[in-house]
């Protein structure tokens, strides 16, 4: 029904660097070889990346609080990195015969007419986005209302859609689905995928051409790989986003890149602000997106991600349900991998090892927040 705005880039959160283990397959052992001896003899770099384990990294140092309650946890979250380095035909075949690495090709991890360079400041951006995310959805579990918007503005428009067969403008801004009025893109997408196929829904729009408020009705389609699943034909994203917490909080992220540490930090945030242990003070790992809503989202490495975290003697780690069996999988060392598709699911796998996180929905913000 809708897109998401963000594109993650592929699984390199750590930049390269020296004395990081050996790489796996990205094609024949043949055709590596064959890209010339003298390259092998230099140790040349070919036009392949390696994606190897990376580090496991307590997140409670990296919150801090500057101006209102917290409380340090004896247990932690921790998030988990990959390594992607640029190879040599000798660390592609080392790769091949390692079952915890990967190589792909270089246009694979590097978009044409893109640098490394690029792609480090996307992932630095996307990083940056996500621990705001994170304290957002921390501060709306808290009871806050943190997470603010001027309605969802529709960035496209699929051509013969409900949308656009209603008449809505790339630009237009829904203020409301029905009775319910929305602030950020996921009230819509919510209040939409309430709905079912050929359901006759109203919108509040606010027209782009005229800034004026309308009532357009739309007939909504069904998605194509799921007929029972409601399609209006709009990529959708928040009009003036912003944030309204109600005291600072510092997250660190140790130049980190990418978006997949938001359910970590959300977690520790929400540890750290809060009395009892999250984890029932155990050490844990957690890796995913965090949206909004709350809801979990698939990231890259989950391979080489499961194999630090078993390396690192934790054992439980929480992951996007899309890729639980593939982590499941690669799991070693007594580890255990929960599925999860949400903040709440996190929390209840939480539960089991004794925290306390099934309480903070009653959690009520101080008076006069």
């Amino acid at each position: 029904m809708l897109v998401a705005d963000e594109s993650p880039l592929p699984a390199g959160e750590r930049a390269p660097g020296p004395g990081r283990r050996g790489w796996r397959r990205a094609g024949t052992i043949a055709g590596l070889v064959g890209l010339g001896s003298a390259a092998l003899a230099f140790g040349a770099r070919i036009p392949y990346y390696a994606i190897a384990p990376g580090e496991v990294l307590a997140t409670p140092d990296l919150v801090k609080v500057v101006d209102g309650p917290s409380y340090q946890p004896k247990g932690s979250v921790s998030l988990v990195t990959v390594f992607q380095a640029h190879v040599t035909p000798f660390d592609a075949v080392r790769g091949w015969l390692d079952p915890d690495v990967d190589v792909y090709r270089q246009k694979e991890i590097i978009p044409p007419h893109t640098s490394p360079k690029q792609v480090q400041k996307a992932n630095l951006q996307m990083m940056a986005t996500s621990k705001e995310s994170a304290l957002g959805v921390a501060f709306e579990k808290l009871g806050y209302d943190a997470i603010k918007g001027d309605g969802a503005e529709l960035a496209q428009i699929v051509k013969g859609s409900p949308a656009d067969r209603a008449g809505l403008k790339v630009g237009d801004l829904i203020t409301a689905v029905g009775p319910t009025p929305v602030q950020i893109h996921i009230d819509a997408v919510h209040a939409l995928g309430s709905r079912k196929p050929g359901d006759t829904v109203t919108l509040t729009v606010v027209s782009k051409a005229t800034g004026q408020p309308r009532q357009v009705s739309a007939v909504l389609a069904a998605q194509a790989h799921d007929k029972s699943k409601p399609l209006l034909g709009v990529v959708l994203r928040t009009k003036n986003l912003h944030f309204d917490f109600p005291y600072d909080v510092k997250v660190a992220s140790e130049q980190i890149g990418g978006p997949s540490a938001g359910l970590a930090y959300t977690l520790e945030v929400l540890d750290v602000l809060t009395p009892g242990e999250i984890t029932g003070g155990r050490a844990v790992a957690a890796t995913g997106t965090i949206e909004l809503d709350g809801s979990v989202g698939e990231i890259g490495g989950i391979v080489q991600k499961t194999a630090a975290v078993s390396s690192a003697g934790i054992k439980l780690f929480l992951v996007p349900r899309g890729e639980y069996e593939q982590a499941k999988a690669h799991a070693r060392h007594g580890l255990r991998v929960e599925p999860v598709d949400n903040l709440d699911d996190a929390l209840r796998a939480l539960a089991t090892v004794g925290g306390n996180g099934l309480a903070l929905g009653h959690l009520k913000p101080p008076s006069g927040s």
